[in-house]
């Protein structure tokens, strides 16, 4: 149930929300919030690439979207790999 409010959650954009999330201590929710930035760099990176086949450039605001949502899941990606030893459980 949490993963969905997170992907409603960011399924708006999120270039006006140009906030650090803050990083959780528990793998499982942690492990979710990686999921969902790659799946926000997925859909940025979808609407950039319909914008050049059609033979327009993405604007300012797409590229700074895409660049915030690389930035975050590169951070939880991280953290993940550092607290949860990469596989799911926690690191002691």
């Amino acid at each position: 149930m949490r993963y969905l409010v997170f992907l409603y959650f960011f399924s708006f954009p999120i270039a006006g929300q140009a906030q650090e999330v803050e990083i959780p201590e528990d793998c499982e929710i942690l492990e979710g919030w990686v999921t969902v930035w790659i799946d926000q760099i997925r859909k940025v990176r979808d609407e950039i690439i319909y914008l050049k086949m059609d033979g327009s450039d993405p604007d300012s605001e797409l590229t700074a979207k895409y660049e915030y949502v690389k930035y975050e899941s590169e951070r939880f990606s991280e953290a993940f790999e550092q607290r949860c030893n990469n596989q799911g459980l926690q690191a002691k």
